[in-house]
């Protein structure tokens, strides 16, 4: 079994049924051979964006239900902290990349090592981890 991150896009694009990605979010999110993982900082970012796209409130609540369901909620603590320093250091983000350096540092405090994005360009660059190809 792989041990998958999945990051908000994935959520989103599974979520919304017009959207050109949602088929191939749904079919990765029902992978039998996957064991999935998330983070709080993807589930605070999936209200934000659900809430910006205005998507009916119970709707967003059920996938969230669903969201609890299928992945297993990781959680910042003092290894990811140290991996987040550390990241910091060598990768130097800026603005909105220290989210993603948040999550990464998220990842490998959990020994996790694959992440499924649609917004490949946000992660390619950092080389602890790798980018989860569906």
């Amino acid at each position: 079994m792989q041990k998958i991150m999945v990051e908000t896009n994935i959520f989103i694009y599974d979520l919304d049924e017009n959207i050109t990605f949602h088929d191939r979010c749904s079919k990765l999110l029902k992978n039998p051979e996957c064991i999935f993982f998330t983070s709080t900082k993807n589930i605070s970012e999936f209200f934000s964006v659900c809430s910006n796209l205005k998507f009916e409130n119970g709707k967003v609540w059920q996938y969230y239900v669903d969201i609890r369901n299928n992945c297993n909620l990781l959680y910042p603590d003092e290894k990811s902290m140290d991996f987040f320093e550390s990241l910091i250091s060598t990768y130097k983000p800026s603005g909105n990349r220290f989210y993603d350096i948040e999550i990464v540092s998220i990842m490998l405090a959990n020994n996790i090592r694959e992440i499924a994005t649609i917004n490949k360009k946000d992660f390619q660059h950092i080389k602890e981890i790798s980018l989860f190809e569906f």
